[in-house]
């Protein structure tokens, strides 16, 4: 690639840019980013983990309860909700970190009660993920919003599938980015990063379209002895007031909306949200219903 092939502004879920979970040398690359404990690049740091491990024990059934971690990653979540006394069945398109989240349960004694599966949420899911249906299932980290919005009530309706009727969904979605409108662009010299393991110039730009929902973030890798690689994340983001109807066309019924990782309800202030989602009991169809069992109030003070 030159530089004239790059385009000036990037073109949300460009398919010759968009970065493949899937592909066995980003899934290696992306494993190192999600076990560096010096940034919340491809995941979080483990205080943070563990504080929403916290979390969930409120929001999800108890224990021995089946659950599902969709695009688990490492097993970050999936590891310590084992530990918990939950049977844990992660799910990820990336092979290495399968691999690293099947051996750190191996070492965390939790081989039994966990269990790793390749799968793409994009896709049906395998019988093997299937059956026997889960309790309640878990989708962190803004996973939903990296597919374009036509694919986003598609992998809410494998999720679905994955669920027993009246089984949960918990779901964290972004509102806005931390970005202000428009592109802000920066560059540093980098010993290796997602586009390369050698030295070389990392390039990146990250763009914020309010009104379209759409915040795209790019990296464009100068290489030492020349060659240009590029790679970008988008990110199609919902707005409060529409995710009670992108859930029910995914086959969910929305309980609560938490600000954040909160036990505070949502408001057009909030920069991210947890989604408590069910899967309707056989016979009934999406809409509105009771609350999930831990009602947030209307106001209040952060904790």
């Amino acid at each position: 690639m030159r530089p004239g092939d790059i385009p000036d502004w990037p073109q949300p879920f460009d398919p010759a840019a968009e970065l493949d979970w899937a592909d066995p040398v980003y899934s290696r690359r992306l494993l190192r980013e999600h076990l560096d404990q010096a940034h919340d690049g491809a995941s979080r740091r483990l205080s943070a983990v563990e504080a929403h491990v916290a979390r969930l024990r409120r929001l999800l059934p108890p224990p021995p309860a089946r659950l599902l971690d969709a695009a688990c990653g490492p097993g970050l979540y999936a590891i310590r909700l084992a530990r918990l006394g939950y049977s844990v069945l992660g799910v990820d398109v990336g092979p290495a970190v399968l691999r690293e989240a099947r051996a750190a349960a191996r070492d965390a004694g939790v081989a039994t009660s966990t269990r790793f599966v390749r799968a793409d949420l994009r896709r049906p899911l395998p019988a093997s993920v299937l059956s026997p249906p889960a309790d309640a299932a878990i989708l962190v980290y803004y996973v939903l919003e990296g597919f374009p919005r036509a694919v986003q009530p598609r992998a809410l309706r494998h999720l679905a599938a994955a669920l027993r009727p009246g089984g949960r969904l918990l779901a964290e979605l972004r509102i806005r980015p931390e970005h202000p409108r428009g592109r802000l662009a920066s560059w540093e010299r980098v010993p290796r990063s997602l586009l390369a393991d050698r030295p070389h110039l990392l390039l990146c730009d990250s763009s914020w379209d309010d009104r379209a929902g759409v915040y795209v973030l790019r990296e464009v890798a100068v290489l030492d002895g020349g060659g240009i690689a590029v790679q970008q994340t988008t990110s199609a983001v919902t707005s409060l007031d529409r995710l009670p109807a992108l859930f029910a066309r995914g086959g969910l019924r929305v309980r609560a909306v938490h600000d954040g990782w909160t036990r505070f309800r949502a408001t057009a202030l909030s920069d991210s949200a947890l989604v408590v989602a069910e899967r309707p009991l056989s016979g009934t169809a999406p809409g509105p219903g009771r609350r999930s069992p831990e009602r947030p109030p209307r106001t209040g003070r952060r904790p």
